[in-house]
């Protein structure tokens, strides 16, 4: 099973077409992270499949969790660094996955659930490929934003099961991340607003105890 995930991961494209095979009605919401409609403020969703494998508020037992060891899928333009944003992805899911009362162990721990995720940036992948590859778009809408100063981002979140080779539930994310964060407090803002992101994600994710 292991050699199966390793060779799964192995690019972008071979990764999010394994996911396809999920079946499960899909619900799209738009709506602000905040009141105002500014580009960065806006988040499209879709979400689609199976969350019932994970035990809810009624479990006396605390949760456990993993960041996928074969699922950190980026597709992004070269000037961004890679290590660093799997480092804010990592620690966006797992201070969300806290807050709602899950316990993160080691993917060889035993998990009750495995995270995996992907990102695309920029004109990396067009809606056309991010359907034909994942099967879901949630379709951002673009007017009114200057391109010139923001790009597209998708996100795309993987719940696993770990006795299964395949996700059962996956939600993809679409909004607009403004371009030149060089300083500090730019910085600060982006990591406010992943975390806003992953927390809208995962918020079908049950609270555990």
């Amino acid at each position: 099973m292991k050699s199966s995930l390793l060779k799964l991961s192995l690019n972008l494209g071979l990764g999010l077409l394994l996911i396809t095979s999920v079946t499960a009605c899909s619900v799209t919401q738009e709506e602000p992270l905040q009141l105002s409609m500014a580009p960065e403020d806006r988040l499209t969703l879709v979400a689609s499949g199976d969350l019932s494998f994970i035990q809810g508020p009624a479990s006396q037992d605390v949760q456990a969790f993993a960041l996928h060891p074969d699922f950190e899928l980026l597709n992004v333009e070269e000037e961004v660094k890679p290590e660093q944003l799997k480092s804010r992805m990592r620690g966006a899911i797992t201070a969300v996955m806290q807050a709602k009362g899950y316990r993160q162990v080691p993917a060889s721990d035993s998990p009750d659930l495995l995270i995996g995720y992907g990102v695309a940036l920029g004109d990396t992948m067009s809606d056309g490929e991010i359907l034909q590859k994942v099967g879901l778009v949630p379709g951002v809408s673009a007017q009114g934003v200057d391109m010139r100063r923001f790009e597209k981002g998708s996100v795309l979140l993987l719940v696993f099961d770990p006795r299964l080779m395949e996700p059962s539930w996956r939600v993809l994310a679409q909004g607009f991340t403004p371009l030149n964060q060089d300083s500090t407090l730019a910085a600060q803002q982006a990591d406010e607003r992943l975390a806003r992101v992953i927390n809208k994600m995962l918020s079908e994710l049950p609270q555990t105890p």
